[in-house]
C-alpha cells in the first residue's frame, strides 16, 4: 500500500505539468506555421516557465517536510526527489530566460535585449528578475554546501530564499504571461498557489508549535564496539509524535555546540517503538558522530521526528529477508525487537555484513532472539582473519567470510521473500546487483533505506 501511495502521489505531482504541456501543444502546433520566430520563441518559453513553476511548488512541498506527504513518501525519499527536481527546475528556468533573450534579439537586436535586462519601468519584469536571482543564489548555495561539505546552517539561510522566489515567480507569470489567464493554465496556477500556501502555513505552524520536536535528556551512553555507541534519551517535553513511531523510522538529532545547537543529523531509532527511552546506535564516522559519542548523561539534545516509511508493513509479511551493512542494521534491530515483543512469528533471515567480529554489536541479543522467534542470523565478514568456528544457537547463527554475493544470497534466501536493504550507498548498489544475479529481481522488489544524505 505504501508503494502504491508513493506512486500515486508522484503521478499527482507530474499531472499539472502534463496537462499544461498537452493543452499548450494542442494550441501551439497548429498555430506555429503562421507565427514568426519571436512568437514561436515566446510560446515555447512560456511552457518552460509554467512547468518550472509547477516543479518549484513541488520542491517547496518536499523541502518543507510536509506532514501530509511524508507518511506516504518518507522524508528520505522526499529529499532524494528534491535534488534532481531542483536541477530540472533551474534548467527549465534558464531555457525560458534564454528564449526570451532570443525573442528580444530577433525583434530589436542587442539594444532591446539590454533594455529588457535592465529596465526598471515594468514592475512585473523586475520582480521576475529578482525571483531568478534568488533561485540562482539558493541553488549555488546548496551546490557549494554539498560540494565542500559545509555546515548546513551556513548555507541554509541562502537556500531558504526559495520560499520568497517562488511566490515572486508566480506573480511575475500571472501579470506578465500573456496566456497564463487562459484555461487550463489559470486553474493550474490557482492550484499551485493553494498548494504552496498550505505547505508554507503548515511548516510555519510546525516551527512555531515545535510539532515533531522534543527536548530530550541523555540518560546513558553504552559502548557497543570499538567505534559504535548507543545513546539513550528521555524526552522531557514534546513527545507527542515520538511516542507514536513505527519500527525502522529515524529522527533528526541536534546537540549543543557553542552557544547554540548543531545542524540536524538523521539517525535510526534502534529501540522497540513502544520503549519509553529513545535509543540510537551510532557509529563514529565524522565530526558530528564524534561529538555525539562524547555527550554525557544529563546533556539536553533536540530530537525531531519520527520520519521515514522503511519497514512499514513488514510485520504483516509472510517471510522477511533483511540485508544490512554495518550500522545499517539499526532499523532491523528495531523491527526484530518489535516482532519479538508483539509475538509476531514471521520467518526472517538477517544477513549482516561487517569487516570483522569486533564490528558486531548486539550479538548476544541476536542469538537470544533466534531461540525465541523464527530467525536466522548470517554474519558476513569481509576482513576477518580468525577462524570463524562452528555455528551456534542451534545452527541459527552463522558466520561467513567474504561479501554479500549472489552465491551467498542463493544459499540463505528465497525469491518469494520480502527483501529489505540498508547500508552505505555503495554497498546497496553492489547488493542490488547480486540480488538480480541470484533471483532476477529488480530494485523495485527491494525496500531500501536512503537517509544517507
Amino acid at each position: 500500500m505504501k508503494v502504491l501511495a508513493s506512486r500515486f502521489l508522484l503521478f499527482l505531482a507530474v499531472l499539472p505539468s502534463a496537462a499544461l504541456t498537452v493543452f499548450w501543444a494542442a494550441w501551439f502546433i497548429p498555430a506555429a506555421a503562421s507565427m514568426g520566430w519571436p512568437d514561436i520563441a515566446k510560446g515555447v518559453s512560456s511552457i518552460f516557465a509554467q512547468n518550472c513553476l509547477v516543479i518549484l511548488v513541488i520542491l517547496v512541498i518536499l523541502g518543507s517536510r510536509n506532514s501530509l506527504v511524508e507518511p506516504f513518501l518518507g522524508l528520505d525519499r522526499m529529499l532524494r526527489y528534491h535534488k534532481p527536481l531542483a536541477v530540472i527546475a533551474i534548467a527549465l528556468l534558464l531555457v525560458h530566460v534564454l528564449l526570451q533573450f532570443l525573442r528580444f534579439y530577433i525583434m530589436g537586436g542587442p539594444g532591446l535585449v539590454k533594455a529588457a535586462l535592465l529596465t526598471m519601468d515594468i514592475w512585473e519584469m523586475v520582480i521576475g528578475r529578482f525571483a531568478l536571482i534568488l533561485l540562482i543564489m539558493a541553488s549555488v548555495a546548496a551546490l557549494l554546501g554539498k560540494q565542500f561539505r559545509l555546515s548546513f546552517r551556513l548555507w541554509k539561510p541562502v537556500h531558504l530564499l526559495v520560499y520568497a522566489a517562488v511566490p515572486m515567480g508566480i506573480i511575475h507569470a500571472w501579470f506578465r504571461g500573456s496566456t497564463i489567464g487562459e484555461s487550463p493554465r489559470v486553474q493550474v496556477v490557482v492550484v499551485l498557489i493553494g498548494a504552496m500556501t498550505i505547505a508554507l502555513v503548515m511548516r510555519l505552524v510546525e516551527v512555531l508549535r515545535g510539532k515533531r520536536r522534543a527536548v530530550c535528556r541523555v540518560s546513558r551512553v553504552v559502548q557497543e564496539t570499538h567505534d559504535t555507541k548507543t545513546v539513550y534519551l528521555n524526552a522531557l517535553r514534546g513527545l507527542n509524535h515520538l511516542g507514536h513511531r513505527r519500527p525502522g523510522q529515524f529522527a533528526l538529532l541536534r546537540i549543543p555546540r557553542g552557544r547554540g545547537l548543531s545542524e540536524p543529523h538523521p539517525f535510526t531509532i534502534s529501540g522497540e517503538p513502544t520503549e519509553k527511552e529513545l535509543r540510537f546506535t551510532i557509529k563514529q564516522a565524522g565530526r558530528f558522530t564524534r561529538e555525539i559519542h562524547a555527550v554525557k548523561p544529563g546533556v539536553e539534545v533536540r530530537c525531531e521526528g519520527p520520519y521515514g516509511i522503511f519497514c512499514a508493513g513488514a510485520e504483516e509479511r509472510d517471510s522477511l529477508a533483511l540485508i544490512a551493512g554495518g550500522v545499517g542494521v539499526t532499523p532491523f534491530f528495531s523491527l526484530l525487537r518489535h516482532l519479538l515483543v508483539n509475538g509476531k512469528d514471521i520467518p526472517t533471515v538477517l544477513i549482516w555484513a561487517n569487516k570483522s567480529r569486533r564490528d558486531i554489536f548486539g550479538q548476544r541479543e541476536l542469538e537470544g532472539m533466534t531461540g525465541k522467534m523464527p530467525l536466522c542470523v548470517v554474519h558476513v565478514l569481509s576482513r576477518e582473519k580468525e577462524d570463524l568456528g562452528k555455528p551456534t544457537s542451534g545452527n541459527n547463527v552463522k558466520f561467513e567470510k567474504g561479501r554479500v554475493t549472489a552465491e551467498l544470497l542463493g544459499r540463505f534466501l528465497r525469491e518469494d521473500q520480502d527483501f529489505y536493504l540498508c547500508g552505505p550507498p555503495a554497498m546497496q548498489t553492489f547488493v542490488l546487483g547480486e540480488i538480480k544475479k541470484a533471483f532476477g529481481l529488480g530494485a523495485r522488489r527491494v525496500s531500501r533505506e536512503s537517509f544517507f544524505w
